[in-house]
């Protein structure tokens, strides 16, 4: 039965240790890479589907807006309605118009110079998208209608004083008509219409100042508008694609194709302007995606190169375990294609049931490793088997190359190559290190210079640059190659302090890592890789963490930040009675001018303000109690403190008063606006003896511990208020999956690289344990006991162990100072605000190390057991190693 086996199973079979350890090692390899790819996909389709369900209407919409008569409009409605549907192709969206009259002065002002105005509007759907408080909606009358039927909304009837059943007239600004209209309800505008929707900013607030104060609108039916106030007016269309369905390969013809709308338009209709932001979001989601796809291959080049290592050293035991057999073999006849073909189908006969496995196996990998809240969306089954297929052959390649190389020597060949052996590794010997050095430095550099893996191409496109992908990787390994060079100098001074002493197993020890350096540079660079993948996975993922807190805390400005119409002074009683509250401010938001640009104003209570606002002290080179303390103190100027671009300016103009001020300080960025916005800060006490009156539009909250979420509860619903609750911002932040991708890569790269660190040990140790069996039986036949046996066991793995940690942990240490700085994106995929700060989480970086000395120690033990055990007789009588 045994001659009717073929012989590449046989041969596989007479070494089960390494065929499992090879078999582990593609396993791993093919599983953890298909895993990646799987994730990469889902974080990427996950993040993209999340990120347009998020954004906010108006950021969604397309806006064609134009001036109508009752003649045209039916005719541009027509016009905008195709133009669009052709344009957005297959996919759906809501389609509303809008349409505001001109200006009617309000009751009694008539005859006023700068009297309050109101205006009539029409908003399609709004019945659909409102909802009606009291009254009803108004009905539809004709242009001989003697009043008019209209609604307000919420806001407009506070602003007004009005409520359902009310009846004003209104007298216009251009022909003197009088109007009597009668209020028929009073509606909240829904999303569509709301803060966050297409809504104009009078349907919003209810009043609008400017040169003139505006209150409204009064919103009229169609068919009443289209009767009775389509005089030359301003008419606009708005599209809200639902763009759930896009698939994400086609976010870039989406976006060119809806920018096309407006010289479409504008064919029939010159006067008509376009204006969206979505495709700058589509066109910014695309790169987002490209950069967190880009991204996460770094972990994953990191991974190939340790998989790629792992098997090669693994494939080397086999090959020398095996020269001796395949020296014979050609001696007696065996050509080198005949024993390549050997070795190529022992290799795919490891290889291939991973192939197969790999697919079904990552799903349950990622389940098991993933940390981010992201749906899995994995592709067909197809493109999973094409991966694993090609990772199993690459691995099959590596597992055959060393066993090829063999073939080429005959028996006397190999019995005179059998010996102490070269020092150095051939690629040290060749300057590989050195070069790689090089290429992984131009690789980082070019990496920190781009913000991104993603350079443009020729094209005029956007693609990942192989070379800053691979920078990390590149990294690791000339770095882990670089200390191997220490191994050999540090193994001789070592066995010359050892030789001194009368220790049996510290001399021995060091002799046999002195005198065969290079058996033991294999394991060394393996275990420094995986110790410095761990390592820089962890300084990652705090460092990602930390960041989302610190981007959280400075665009909310505050633990709670409560934005409030004008005339809200008196909600700060109401605000110090919520949950856990230590401080309350009111804070002045708005719009003023500094050197011919708009800056963000803000004027809060400096007393205040040093216990509320959340400012990074690196931001400023001056505390935040210095800061508000100078802020405080009069003068002639208003003090300030500005974002650094602004800190030469002199002269603030706010609404038409231009006002001195003088500089007491600046910041690289100001908490509570977004980044890259100038802004300047101001005690608000000061602002009002400017003779510059300032209500507070917003409240500044601190809470004890930061924790808002009492607080939060107890602010309830009410519309007026917009919240920011810095918890919230938080939790947004760390599950965009764009953003946070990257960490779970880093954790299944991490768990993957301890994994191939331990099982290559392991294999590594167990043969050159084996190899020498017939040292140990002898030592153990001249009396060495059990004790002696593991300390000259420990005295040799001493050195892999003590200089791949150490080791790993600097490299790490070197290499994340400067990457992960570069990596650590917004969701976006722009760079972070504020800076990033490198975070490297020591003691659990101790603990991790403590874990692999442990383990490491385990296995030394247990191979020393394992010889001790073996009796001495059978082992010298085989004539092993003679």
């Amino acid at each position: 039965m045994r001659g009717r086996t073929p012989m590449v199973i046989r041969r596989a079979l007479s070494e089960p240790l390494l065929l499992v350890a090879a078999l582990g090692s593609v396993l791993l390899a093919t599983t953890t890479l298909v895993a990646l790819m799987v994730y990469a996909v889902s974080v990427t389709e996950d993040g993209v589907r999340r990120a347009m369900e998020t954004a906010p209407l108006s950021t969604r919409a397309v806006t064609v807006t134009t001036s109508v008569t009752a003649r045209d409009f039916t005719r541009i409605d027509g016009l905008v309605r195709k133009q669009v549907a052709d344009h957005f192709g297959g996919v759906p969206a809501q389609m509303t118009s809008s349409t505001l009259s001109d200006s009617y002065a309000m009751p009694g002002q008539e005859k006023a110079e700068r009297p309050e105005l109101t205006r009539f509007a029409t908003y399609e759907g709004l019945d659909q998208n409102a909802t009606l408080l009291s009254g009803k909606w108004p009905a539809d009358g004709g242009a001989s209608t003697r009043i008019v039927q209209a609604s307000i909304s919420e806001a407009a009837a506070r602003a007004m004083s009005l409520s359902a059943g009310d009846r004003l007239s209104v007298v216009g600004r251009l022909d003197g008509r009088r109007v009597t209209v009668q209020i028929t309800g009073v509606f909240r505008p829904g999303d569509l219409y709301g803060s966050s929707g297409i809504g104009d900013e009078l349907l919003v607030s209810g009043v609008q100042n400017a040169d003139y104060t505006t209150y409204g609108p009064l919103v009229v039916s169609a068919g009443t508008f289209l009767d009775r106030f389509t005089t030359s007016v301003s008419a606009s269309w708005h599209a809200v694609p639902d763009l759930g369905g896009l698939p994400r390969e086609q976010l870039a013809s989406f976006a060119g194709s809806v920018a096309a709308i407006e010289p479409a338009v504008r064919t029939d209709c010159p006067d008509c302007t376009f204006s969206s932001l979505l495709p700058g979001m589509l066109t910014q989601l695309d790169r987002a995606a490209l950069v967190a796809r880009s991204t996460m291959l770094v972990p994953v080049l990191q991974l190939l190169v340790l998989a790629a290592y792992a098997l090669t050293l693994t494939a080397r035991l086999l090959s020398d375990h095996r020269t001796m057999e395949v020296a014979l073999l050609r001696s007696r006849g065996g050509g080198s294609v005949r024993l390549a073909v050997l070795a190529g189908g022992e290799a795919l006969l490891v290889a291939l049931p991973c192939a197969v496995a790999a697919p079904f196996l990552a799903p349950v990998l990622l389940q098991l490793t993933s940390a981010t809240d992201v749906r899995l969306s994995p592709p067909s089954t197809a493109a999973m088997l094409a991966v694993s297929a090609a990772v199993a052959l690459a691995c099959a390649v590596l597992l055959a190359l060393p066993a090829i190389r063999s073939t080429r020597r005959t028996y006397i060949e190999e019995r005179g190559s059998r010996g102490r052996g070269a020092r150095q590794g051939i690629l040290q010997r060749a300057g590989a290190d050195v070069v790689l050095l090089v290429l992984a430095a131009l690789a980082i550099w070019q990496m920190r210079h781009y913000g991104a893996p993603v350079t443009s191409t020729a094209g005029g496109g956007l693609g990942i640059d192989p070379l800053i992908v691979a920078g990390p990787a590149l990294a690791l390994l000339c770095g882990g190659m670089l200390g191997l060079r220490l191994l050999g100098p540090i193994s001789a001074l070592v066995e010359r302090l050892t030789a001194r002493g009368t220790g049996l197993a510290s001399a021995l020890g060091s002799r046999q890592v002195s005198r065969r350096p290079t058996r033991y540079s294999g394991p060394t660079l393996l275990l420094t890789m995986a110790v410095a993948i761990g390592v820089l996975s962890l300084a990652t993922g705090s460092t990602w963490r930390a960041s989302q807190d610190d981007q959280a805390r400075h665009l909310a400005g505050a633990d709670l930040r409560v934005a409030v119409p004008p005339g809200g002074d008196g909600r700060e009683s109401t605000y110090k009675t919520l949950p856990g509250v230590t401080a309350v401010t009111g804070v002045h938001r708005s719009v003023a001018s500094m050197g011919g640009g708009d800056v963000t104003l803000l004027g809060a209570d400096a007393a205040k303000l040093g216990t509320i606002m959340l400012l990074r002290p690196d931001l400023s080179a001056t505390p935040l109690a210095a800061l508000t303390s100078r802020l405080a103190q009069p003068g002639t100027a208003l003090p300030v403190v500005v974002t650094s671009g602004l800190a030469q300016l002199r002269t603030i103009t706010i609404g038409s008063q231009a006002v001195p001020v003088h500089v007491v300080g600046t910041t690289a960025s100001m908490p509570g606006t977004a980044a890259g916005t100038p802004a300047v800060l101001a005690d608000l006490s000061a602002l009002r003896a400017a003779k510059v009156p300032r209500e507070a539009t917003e409240w500044w909250i601190s809470v004890k511990d930061h924790d808002t979420s009492r607080a939060v509860a107890a602010l309830g619903t009410n519309p007026e208020e917009t919240v920011t609750d810095l918890a919230a911002l938080d939790r947004q932040l760390g599950g965009d999956p764009l953003a946070a991708g990257l960490q779970g890569a880093l954790t299944l790269g991490f768990a993957a690289a301890l994994a191939f660190a331990l099982l290559g040990f392991l294999v590594n140790a167990a043969v050159s344990a084996r190899e020498r069996r017939a040292e140990f039986a002898l030592l153990r036949a001249l009396g060495v006991t059990f004790k002696q046996m593991i300390a000259l066991l420990a005295v040799e793995q001493s050195f892999v162990i003590a200089l791949s940690l150490a080791g790993g942990v600097l490299l790490a240490g070197i290499v994340a100072a400067v990457v992960v700085p570069a990596i650590v994106l917004t969701g976006q995929a722009t760079a972070v605000t504020p800076p990033v700060l490198l975070d490297v989480p020591w003691p659990t970086v101790a603990a991790l190390i403590l874990i692999i000395m442990v383990s490491l120690l385990v296995v030394v033990g247990g191979l020393a057991r394992s010889l001790h055990r073996r009796g001495p007789g059978g082992v010298l009588r085989s004539g092993e190693d003679r």
